[in-house]
């Protein structure tokens, strides 16, 4: 494998792989969100992933963040949020103090980009499930019906493909603890086979048809809808909303908040602008982390 490396300056690695927007992504250890902690190591960042079947590998090493895989630059810098220049971002943004404590806590943080198949999956079984067991399903997922590979004496797993996992019952699928999501995931691989679902076709349309799009798909709701177009599909202007989320909106913009999730994340959409995504996913996990107090 090829090796390059990026700088590490407004680029936190760690935040960014463990504050819940990825399952994509593996500490190396095998470690991350183990027994449902979330701070797994004390040594220096390193994660790894797969995109069209190939590793890439990801250290932190004194200022740098050392890139191992034969992949184009260009699109791991986008698989992991660095082609955005932050201050960019925030300068979009009106004037917040709760927005402006989160990104002093967290700057750094990027939108990553997955693979959307795998991205997919892991949140059709996010729904009421805590990050560290939706980790752990996908990883069961990947042991099972994916592809234990050996690279550098380090065992790293990739995801299956759609036509791998379409092998999987939904009863097999249960027995790996997922529950009633068996079924989302047996319906959707239906739906993506028989409808020819192209995804690089719903990133070609506006916000509100690729959600819509989105919500063809078995158990796609609005908020996994939103976390797929927002972590797979570059839909940066997309607000997903879940618990510590609408904590977060309901205590600190009043004036924004409703009890109805279309129109609460249409009027953070509108208040925030096109890179609304990154201002959710630094109020999320600012809450997350007690960087923001919530009820």
């Amino acid at each position: 494998m090829q090796k390059f490396s990026i700088p590490a300056e407004d680029f936190d690695l760690e935040q960014t792989m463990t504050c819940g927007q990825t399952f994509c992504w593996h500490r190396i250890d095998g470690k991350l969100y183990e027994d449902g902690s979330e701070d797994q190591s004390s040594s220096k960042p390193h994660f790894y992933t797969f995109r069209n079947g190939e590793p890439v590998i990801v250290e932190e090493k004194d200022d740098e963040i050392i890139v191992e895989t034969e992949l184009p630059r260009e699109e791991v810098e986008k698989a992991l949020g660095v082609h955005h220049d932050l201050e960019e971002v925030f300068s979009t943004f009106p004037d917040n103090e709760k927005l402006s404590d989160a990104k002093e806590e967290l700057w750094g943080l990027r939108i990553v980009q997955d693979e959307f198949f795998p991205c997919l999956i892991s949140y059709l079984l996010s729904p009421q499930m805590r990050i560290p067991r939706i980790k752990k399903m996908h990883n069961e997922i990947a042991r099972k019906y994916g592809e234990v590979r050996e690279v550098d004496g380090k065992e790293l797993l990739r995801f299956p493909t759609r036509e791998e996992l379409s092998q999987a019952s939904e009863e097999e699928l249960r027995e790996l603890g997922t529950g009633y999501r068996a079924k989302y995931i047996v319906e959707t691989l239906k739906i993506l086979e028989e409808e020819n679902f192209d995804p690089e076709e719903v990133r070609e349309m506006e916000y509100g048809e690729a959600r819509e799009k989105m919500k063809d798909l078995y158990g796609v709701g609005d908020k996994v809808a939103d976390c797929v177009l927002l972590f797979s599909l570059g839909f940066y202007e997309a607000y997903p909303i879940d618990t510590w989320a609408d904590k977060a909106l309901k205590n600190h913009f009043e004036d924004l908040y409703s009890n109805n999730y279309n129109e609460l994340s249409e009027n953070m959409r509108e208040h925030f602008g096109k890179y609304s995504g990154y201002a959710q996913e630094y109020i999320f996990h600012a809450a997350r982390q007690g960087h923001i107090e919530v009820e």
